[in-house]
């Protein structure tokens, strides 16, 4: 179960491109492996619904925190864009209440379409469910 409300982040991307971080190679990444060059883009990106068939993959703790007596958790989503199958994480600092985005990145199971395809009718259980 996702820690956050997608549509709240998805929200603070189209309001306030300073309310949104990108964090470590994200910025790279998504210029990289989606021509997305500026934070504008990626922010606008995301807001526009350019994360097609969004997936819920896991929430996990975010393991670089510099606070590790106030855990703050990352939930992560495999989405569609175009042909590709991409990786997005995000989280919201409590200090703050800014969205980070930690990863936007080309999915590193972008090879399992049958097991998504499987998945989304319904066959198998989603990633995270039963200790995966």
């Amino acid at each position: 179960m996702p820690t956050y409300d997608y549509n709240d982040f998805k929200n603070a991307c189209g309001a306030s491109h300073t309310d949104v971080l990108l964090i470590g190679k994200s910025q790279e990444t998504a210029r990289e492996h989606f021509n997305l060059s500026t934070k504008q883009e990626v922010l606008d990106f995301i807001s526009n619904d350019g994360l097609e068939d969004l997936n819920f993959v896991n929430t996990k703790e975010w393991e670089q925190n510099p606070d590790k007596a106030n855990p703050v958790m990352v939930d992560a989503y495999e989405f569609q864009s175009m042909y590709k199958l991409g990786y997005i994480a995000f989280m919201q600092s409590l200090k703050t209440g800014k969205w980070i985005v930690k990863s936007f990145k080309l999915s590193d199971y972008r090879n399992r379409a049958m097991e998504i395809a499987i998945r989304k009718a319904g066959f198998s259980p989603a990633k995270g469910e039963n200790n995966e």
